[in-house]
């Protein structure tokens, strides 16, 4: 098992295209935080968490309280890479989610953090993280 999997052990691959790229052809920066969504679901799914029967149909929901990218190399049109995803700190209405991104070749091209917070979506107000979502989160740490 690599470092990689060790310190992420969950990795979605996926391909840039020539849409995430500027006119280098390397990822625009942004892109990255649209990459960790798409990490962030697809290791919610693979935890057990179905966004819409678990959050939604509960009457609750979370946004993002804070976003953060540090870049180390680029990623480049066409290039394969993995958005590896591990659970962070857990806290009564909030929890990190925190991102490797790393070409296929191992190199890692970026790291970084989303702090997700629990609401009520009738209110907007934060609201302390349900019991099995806790526990779905508190699974999913190395």
């Amino acid at each position: 098992m690599t470092a990689a999997a060790t310190e992420y052990p969950f990795a979605h691959r996926q391909r840039v295209r020539f849409g995430e790229t500027d006119m280098q052809g390397v990822v625009y920066y942004a892109n990255y935080l649209l990459f960790a969504e798409v990490g962030r679901v697809a290791y919610l799914r693979e935890l057990g968490i179905d966004y819409a029967r678990d959050l939604i149909a509960n009457g609750v929901d979370f946004t993002i309280g804070e976003a953060s990218v540090r870049y180390q190399a680029p990623l480049r049109f066409d290039d394969e890479y993995d958005i590896r995803v591990r659970v962070g700190e857990i806290r009564g209405s909030s929890w990190v989610f925190e991102y490797a991104f790393d070409r296929a070749d191992g190199q890692r091209c970026a790291i970084g953090s989303t702090v997700q917070v629990i609401i009520d979506p009738t209110t907007a107000r934060a609201a302390r993280i349900p019991a099995d979502l806790r526990a779905a989160l508190e699974a999913g740490r190395p």
